[in-house]
């Protein structure tokens, strides 16, 4: 094969990569009030089964980062999908919340690393003016995946039982793994060319690094509450059924690809215009920030249509954040060091997941959902103003 034909066939294993890891990750949340009823789950046991997931979820965000810088995506990446994809067949074991909790936390061991792995990967095959549509394209897997997850697991669960929604797509992950092995090479960086920062305590001492990881604190959190919230707020406050949520809850994961692919695409489109790489992601940024807050309307809305015509739009308004946060992280860190840096921005965003869904278990039962999506559209606003400020130096 070609070189062109190479790079962006990685890029393809990459999506189908970030496809099978949502499936594999967003199953648990449309086949909740199910598994609430089998296993008799209250609202605090499902958070903590989503803390469950995310808290090694954080941790190894960082350490997955630091070793794929240290041994490579190719090895790394592998034992990372397998690890997942064996710990999701496992889950449909599960015979208590204790041993669902057990699983997701292996899931949450393995999911973290194709993230870093994959912005890596961007920075050594692309460049700067093709660099965020590659990165949108192995993002949006994982939108993909949002997408197929739903119609799937109803499928799979009304045909042959909730057990085989879990089998089958870890089965999906096995069988990626020799495409893999046999398609990816070593590729020389095509992004920053100054010296690495491959020591941990020079790492935290510099403001560009701290620039990327804050606003994934702030922001993350909303994407984690649309992927494990969502299904349950439309079935029950908005009285989906399994099947009604198998053909329409897949319509805002639709539109957050094309905030993946959009978002990707305008900031090339304005670095091939003349425009500094990192401008050029960061007034994208600035236009999600301020186009967020319009995600407060989607618990108040009188209709489900309107609800997830809302949704729509913040899942797009999400995932062209994503996009251009991973770009920006490969146009500002030399790419020796592109996947610890990342792997922070991402250990920041899941620890901030976490502490958020213990927040959201308390003010859902509390207030109800419509004061979870204001908590919710604040936070971007937030991420964008501290972007602006800390990397003022660095563009």
């Amino acid at each position: 094969m070609t070189y062109l034909s190479v790079r962006w066939g990685i890029a393809a294993l990459l999506c189908a990569a970030t496809t099978i890891n949502y499936i594999d990750r967003q199953t648990l949340s449309i086949l909740s009030p199910l598994l609430r009823k089998e296993f008799q789950l209250s609202e605090q046991d499902y958070a903590n089964i989503v803390t469950a997931f995310l808290v090694p979820y954080t941790i190894m965000y960082a350490l997955g980062g630091r070793l794929m810088d240290r041994f490579g995506v190719k090895l790394g990446l592998s034992l990372a999908l397998g690890w997942w994809s064996t710990a999701t067949m496992l889950t449909a074991f599960a015979r208590s919340a204790l041993s669902l909790g057990a699983f997701r936390f292996m899931l949450g061991i393995g999911e973290p690393c194709v993230y870093p792995a994959g912005v890596k990967v961007c920075g050594e095959w692309f460049p700067a003016r093709t660099r965020g549509i590659a990165t949108g394209i192995f993002s949006s897997g994982s939108t993909i995946g949002a997408i197929a997850a739903p119609p799937l697991t109803a499928w799979i669960t009304l045909r042959f039982g909730w057990q085989y929604a879990f089998l089958i797509p870890g089965a999906l992950g096995i069988l990626w793994l020799p495409l893999w092995w046999m398609t990816y090479r070593p590729q020389s960086s095509t992004n920053a060319t100054e010296p690495g920062i491959t020591d941990w305590r020079n790492l935290i001492r510099q403001r560009r690094v701290w620039g990327l990881v804050l606003p994934r604190f702030f922001s993350d959190p909303v994407w984690y509450f649309y992927i494990f919230w969502l299904p349950d707020y439309l079935q029950r406050e908005r009285q989906l059924s399994l099947a009604e949520i198998g053909f329409y809850g897949w319509i805002p994961f639709l539109f957050a690809d094309v905030g993946h692919l959009g978002g990707g695409a305008l900031s090339d489109f304005l670095i091939r215009r003349g425009m500094n790489p990192p401008r050029a992601r960061l007034a994208i940024l600035t236009a999600v920030g301020c186009l967020a807050p319009v995600g407060a309307l989607a618990g108040v809305v009188p209709t489900a249509v309107t609800a997830i015509a809302v949704t729509c739009l913040v899942a797009m308004l999400t995932q062209a954040w994503s996009t251009n946060t991973a770009s920006l992280c490969a146009d500002l860190i030399p790419n020796e060091s592109t996947a610890t840096v990342f792997g922070l921005m991402g250990m920041a965003g899941s620890l901030a997941g976490a502490f958020f869904a213990q927040i959201l278990g308390l003010v859902i039962s509390t207030f109800g959902y419509p004061a979870a999506f204001v908590l919710a559209a604040m936070l971007h606003p937030i991420a964008a103003l501290i972007l602006r400020y800390s990397l003022r130096n660095s563009l």
